[in-house]
C-alpha cells in the first residue's frame, strides 16, 4: 500500500492541517465529541474532517463514524468541500456532505475564519441491527456546533431578532432589547455576516451502497426497495423489500435493464470513450502476468503496444472466454448493428462488460459500481468507482501486478501532477458520463 500512498492513489487529495490554530480547533472538536485530543502537529483530513493519521494515533479507525450511522464531521476550512471521503459506511454520505457545503458555503466561509464547525449527520436511525434499519433512512439533518459557541450564539440572536420583528409590542421589552444588543456585540449583525446556516436538512438518495451486512446496494423506487448483496447477510428480509444476490447475474441484469437504470447497448460510447480498449488491455495484462510471473507488462501501459502483445501471445490468451468475447466485440464496433446483435447472444455476466448506468439517472455512480463488481479485471473502473474493492484486490496482487496497477492508474487516470483533477474528470465523463 505504501506505493499507492506515495503516488496519491490512497489518502491522496486531502487537506494538510499544519497550522497551530487549526490543530487547536480540531482538538476542541474532538474533545467536544468526548475523544482524546491529537498530539500530532500536522495531519491530513478529508471532506468530513476524518484523518487517517489521527485514526492510527487513536487506534480507532471509526472515530468519526462509531456505529457506521449518523456520521460525525469536523470542518476547518471551506476547501474541504472539494475533498473526497476516505472512509464511509454509506456512499450517500459523500452526496449529502457535498450538498451541505453547497447550501451553506457562506456560513462555512464566515465561521471557519474564527472557529471550527463540528457535529453529526443525524437521520433518526441510531443503530444498524437489521437490513430494515438501512431502508428506514429518509432525510438527514446536520446538527452543527462550534467549540467556542459562536454559531450557537448567532442562532440564539437570530431568534431574538425574529421575535422583535414579529411581535408588535416587543420594542417595550427592555430585557429583549438588551439581549439583542449584547448578542450583537459578541457575534455582530447575523443578518449580514453569514454566520447562520441556510439549509441543514437534505433528502437521502434513493440509490446507495452501504458497508453493512457484508456490503449491499439499495435501489428504492415507487414499487418499493430492492437490496442487492448477499441474501444470507440481508436477513431478516425487510418487509415489502426484495433481495437480489449481487452475483445472480441474470436476475440482476434484467432488473437494471427493466428499471431503465442501465443504458441500452451503445456501440458509439464503447468506441469513442476508449473504455473497451482499456478493459481489453487490462485483461490481457492480467492473463499474461498470471501465466508468467516474470512477465513485464509495463510496455503495455501505452496504447500502441496492445495489438503486438495480443498477436504474440494468442496461444496464452485465446483459451480465456473473457478475452475472446471482448476481442470479438472490439472488432464489431464499426458495425453497430452487428455489435448489438452479438451482445444479445452473450450471457448476462458477459453483457456487463459492455454496459454502463444511464448517465443522467439518480445514483448513476452506484449503478456503475454494481456493474463493475462483475469486472474485477478492470482495475481502472474499479479504482474510479469502488476504491474499497480496488484496495482489496490490490492486496492479492503479486508485486509485479501491483507495480503495473500503480503505473497504469497514474498514466491513464491520476498522474501525480497539479492538474490530475482535470484528467480524472475527463475520464469519468468519457467512461460513465459522471461529472
Amino acid at each position: 500500500m505504501q506505493r499507492l500512498i506515495e503516488e496519491g492513489l490512497r489518502f491522496g487529495g486531502l487537506l494538510h492541517i499544519d497550522a497551530a490554530h487549526l490543530v487547536e480547533r480540531y482538538n476542541a472538536a474532538l474533545t467536544a465529541f468526548g475523544l482524546p485530543a491529537t498530539k500530532l502537529t500536522d495531519f491530513y483530513i478529508d471532506a468530513s474532517g476524518y484523518s487517517y493519521e489521527v485514526a492510527l494515533e487513536m487506534g480507532n479507525a471509526a472515530y468519526l463514524d462509531p456505529k457506521g450511522i449518523n456520521r460525525r464531521f469536523i470542518i476547518l476550512s471551506p476547501d474541504q468541500a472539494d475533498l473526497p471521503l476516505i472512509r464511509t459506511s454509506f456512499s450517500a454520505d459523500g452526496q449529502v456532505v457535498r450538498a451541505f457545503f453547497a447550501a451553506n458555503d457562506r456560513m462555512v466561509r464566515a465561521v471557519t475564519l474564527k472557529d471550527a464547525l463540528y457535529g453529526e449527520i443525524e437521520n433518526l436511525v441510531f443503530d444498524v441491527d437489521r437490513p430494515a434499519d438501512v431502508l428506514g433512512i429518509r432525510d438527514v439533518r446536520f446538527i452543527v456546533r462550534t467549540p467556542s459557541g459562536l454559531l450557537e450564539q448567532a442562532q440564539a440572536l437570530k431568534v431574538k431578532i425574529d421575535r422583535f420583528l414579529d411581535e408588535p409590542d416587543s420594542w417595550q421589552d427592555a430585557g429583549l432589547l438588551d439581549a439583542i444588543v449584547e448578542g450583537a456585540s459578541r457575534v455582530g449583525d447575523v443578518r449580514r455576516n453569514g454566520f447562520l446556516p441556510r439549509d441543514l436538512t437534505f433528502r437521502w438518495p434513493e440509490v446507495f451502497w452501504t458497508s453493512h451486512f457484508g456490503g449491499a446496494y439499495v435501489v428504492a423506487n415507487d414499487n418499493g426497495s430492492v437490496m442487492i448483496g448477499d441474501p444470507d447477510q440481508l436477513q431478516p428480509k425487510p418487509f415489502g423489500a426484495s433481495i437480489i444476490a449481487l452475483h445472480e447475474t441474470p436476475v440482476l441484469f434484467s432488473f437494471l435493464e427493466e428499471q431503465r437504470l442501465m443504458e441500452p447497448f451503445n456501440a458509439r460510447w464503447l468506441k469513442e470513450s476508449g473504455i473497451l480498449d482499456h478493459r481489453l488491455k487490462l485483461l490481457v495484462a492480467e492473463l499474461l502476468m498470471l501465466g508468467d510471473h516474470s512477465f513485464d507488462a509495463t510496455p503495455m501501459i501505452e496504447d500502441q503496444y496492445l495489438s503486438r502483445w495480443i498477436a504474440d501471445n494468442m496461444v496464452k490468451l485465446n483459451p480465456d472466454r473473457r478475452f475472446r468475447v471482448i476481442s470479438q466485440m472490439r472488432s464489431l464496433l464499426d458495425t453497430p448493428a452487428e455489435a448489438e446483435a452479438y451482445e444479445r447472444r452473450l450471457t448476462p455476466e458477459q453483457r456487463f462488460y459492455f454496459r454502463r448506468a444511464m448517465p443522467d439517472v439518480p445514483g448513476a455512480g452506484d449503478i456503475n459500481r454494481i456493474i463493475v463488481e462483475h469486472l474485477p479485471f478492470d482495475l481502472l473502473s474499479t479504482f474510479i468507482l469502488n476504491k474499497r474493492r480496488f484496495y482489496d484486490i490490490y492486496e492479492t496482487y503479486t508485486e509485479r501486478q501491483q507495480a503495473f496497477a500503480v503505473d497504469y492508474l497514474t498514466t491513464h487516470y491520476a498522474p501525480n501532477t497539479h492538474d490530475r483533477w482535470r484528467m480524472r474528470a475527463k475520464v469519468r465523463e468519457a467512461f460513465f458520463g459522471l461529472h
